[in-house]
């Protein structure tokens, strides 16, 4: 048996030398057959104004080569970036690369577009042509939004972001980059009364966003309280993704009448697919990249919501209690006496709670019933709130009492608001609390301000034991300075005295000094200035076209950046870089290997330059 297990590893050794024998030289060609390219669109047919997505996908190759861009007359075809999709099925493991292109049509009508050169592994593929149609959304209607977007083009989410279920809305237009909805659950409401908001804006997952900015909401008439931090989400519409910001607030009204209330704002910058320089359209580089292109164009976007009408009604005249002081929601009240034991002369209080959702901030306290016998001041309030809004919660009023007389309960308490549900006013009593209070030897333990209006005292401060010494207007009176040499009138501002000023600049010019040394040391890092650095670099390509060491290909994308950095933008310049770009194509992608710069063609592309820079010039 022993013998027998040996011989296997022999029996499989030979096989494969016999195998490979026998179909070495055919082996490259046999593993190359399985490389295949096909071409798809994600939306063969779109509204003028819209986008599209063209899919080239290279499977069973270990490197891929496409063009950049696809010309077609009509349509702007450009690379945005490559995906990897990796399977395996029976331990058999596949490989496809998914170019990504963007397809922007400029009129509409029917387009074929043509068949995709695709370089692999050494060999040329072309994919099948595909037919395309743009189509007049319909006369009256209008060109749909110029943020029409491809559904399937997929950039990494916004970070931050997390999971929602989708709240019931009105289903919206495919193909926007970024939309607002805002929530008003009440459109009639009443003078005072707070209805809580929500405003939702809508970002397309595919493309990264920077908020500029705050929400701009409201109207003449209408308060909007301050919006909290935003609730982030994610939600699906109509097959695209969007992250999701919902801001809430709560929104009043001061007067009555109709208020029509302009659109909620927001500024925000949405990073958009630009082109792909030449140079760095290399599969690696991409790849080092994570399949996307590193390449984007910031564009500003204002997101709006539709503006909301609401109508106002006054509170009502008839049946107003007395006791009411603007409260507006729905309430109940409580009170407790902390300390019902109180020395004589010592002043209580008399905590009353308000709870329950509405106005607090604009709500007066509760009026005290029963007071004979006591003097009371104006009581000091305390909010807490429940929710992150201030909608619901409980506040506190606080009255300070000194008893009068021998006092066995505190004084009672009647609060009064409007409940706009029930469109009635409502009046809560609280009843006395027992307590025991009584005034001291010395009459009321109050003092007199110096406008003549009694002043509650400290319920948690001593009384002084001692006499306070008087002060006179010049100084500290007899009581010395208390550090010899200083005074009142000896002090003075910082920008007054030397030693300061003199500091400050010190510190003033270290800091230019420091600045001046760190821009030197900057610009001699980077190699001098921006158009030093510009014109170091045009002079190596142009040198590069000219001793001929280029290959036609490498040629032509030395012009195109030369093009760039010779020439600012123009229609003349974007003209002549769109054909190099062709002819860089055609040479790279469609004659399936390196083709020399022949010295007519160099002359020509020498001479295209010039006449460039040259009329850049004059």
């Amino acid at each position: 048996m022993k013998s027998g297990r040996s011989k296997i590893p022999s029996v499989a050794l030979a096989l494969a030398l016999v195998i490979g024998s026998c179909f070495g030289p055919a082996l490259p060609r046999i593993l190359a057959a399985d490389v295949s390219v096909s071409a798809r669109l994600t939306r063969p047919q779109i509204n003028f104004g819209e986008m599209a997505e063209l899919q080239v996908t290279v499977t069973g190759a270990s490197r891929a080569d496409v063009p950049q861009e696809i010309p077609v007359e009509g349509l702007q075809i450009r690379l945005t970036g490559q995906s990897t999709q990796v399977q395996m099925v029976n331990f058999k493991v596949t490989s496809s690369v998914v170019y990504s292109y963007i397809v922007l049509p400029s009129r509409t009508g029917g387009f074929t577009i043509p068949t995709v050169p695709v370089s692999a592994d050494g060999r040329q593929f072309r994919t099948a042509s595909l037919a395309f149609s743009v189509t007049d959304p319909g006369a009256g209607a209008g060109s749909p939004p110029p943020t029409a977007l491809p559904q399937q083009f997929s950039p990494p989410p916004m970070p931050g972001f997390s999971q929602r279920q989708s709240p019931a809305s009105r289903p919206q237009e495919n193909g926007r980059i970024a939309f607002g909805e805002i929530s008003c659950p009440k459109k009639t409401i009443y003078a005072g009364e707070m209805v809580p908001v929500e405003i939702r804006y809508y970002f397309d997952a595919r493309y990264p966003v920077q908020i500029r900015g705050k929400v701009d909401f409201g109207s003449e008439g209408v308060l909007v309280e301050r919006f909290p931090d935003p609730k982030e989400g994610r939600e699906e519409r109509d097959g695209i993704t969007y992250n999701v910001l919902s801001f809430r607030t709560l929104l009043s009204a001061v007067k009555p009448g109709a208020i029509d209330i302009p659109a909620a704002k927001i500024d925000s910058e949405i990073q958009m697919p630009g082109a792909v320089p030449p140079g760095f359209d290399d599969p690696v580089f991409r790849q080092l990249l994570g399949g996307q292109s590193p390449f984007v164009q910031a564009r500003q976007l204002a997101v709006k919501t539709a503006p909301i009408h609401i109508e106002v009604l006054p509170l009502p005249k008839e049946g107003r209690p007395a006791s009411f002081a603007g409260a507006v929601g729905q309430f109940d009240i409580d009170a407790v006496v902390p300390g019902p034991h109180a020395t004589p002369g010592d002043p209580v209080t008399l905590n009353v709670k308000v709870a329950g959702k509405g106005n607090f901030k604009a709500m007066g306290p509760p009026v005290l019933t029963g007071t004979a016998g006591w003097r009371s001041y104006p009581p000091a309030d305390k909010f807490e709130s429940t929710d992150e809004l201030s909608y619901m919660g409980v506040k506190s009023f606080v009255y300070t009492l000194i008893a009068q007389e021998v006092k066995h309960d505190s004084p009672g308490a009647e609060f009064s608001y409007f409940d706009p549900v029930g469109a009635k006013y409502v009046t809560l009593t609280v009843k006395p609390l027992p307590l025991e209070a009584s005034p001291g030897n010395g009459g009321a333990a109050s003092t007199i301000s110096a406008q003549g209006t009694p002043t509650p005292p400290s319920v948690t401060s001593p009384r002084p034991s001692a006499p306070v010494a008087a002060v006179s207007p010049g100084g500290l009176g007899d009581q010395g300075d208390p550090i010899p040499g200083i005074t009142l009138h000896s002090w003075k501002t910082p920008a007054h005295r030397p030693e300061f000023v003199i500091t400050s600049l010190l510190l003033l010019l270290a800091a230019v000094i420091l600045g001046v040394t760190l821009a030197f040391r900057d610009l001699r890092i980077r190699g001098g200035t921006a158009s030093a650095r510009r014109k170091r670099r045009m002079d190596e390509l142009f040198s590069l076209l000219n001793n001929g060491s280029l290959d036609a290909a490498s040629a032509y994308e030395a012009a195109i950046e030369y093009a760039k950095l010779a020439v600012p933008p123009s229609e003349k310049r974007e003209s002549t870089i769109a054909s190099l770009i062709q002819r860089h194509d055609v040479l790279k992608y469609g004659v399936g290997g390196t083709v020399s710069l022949t010295a007519a063609e160099k002359v020509r592309l020498l001479v295209s330059l010039r006449e460039l820079s040259k009329n850049q010039s004059a």
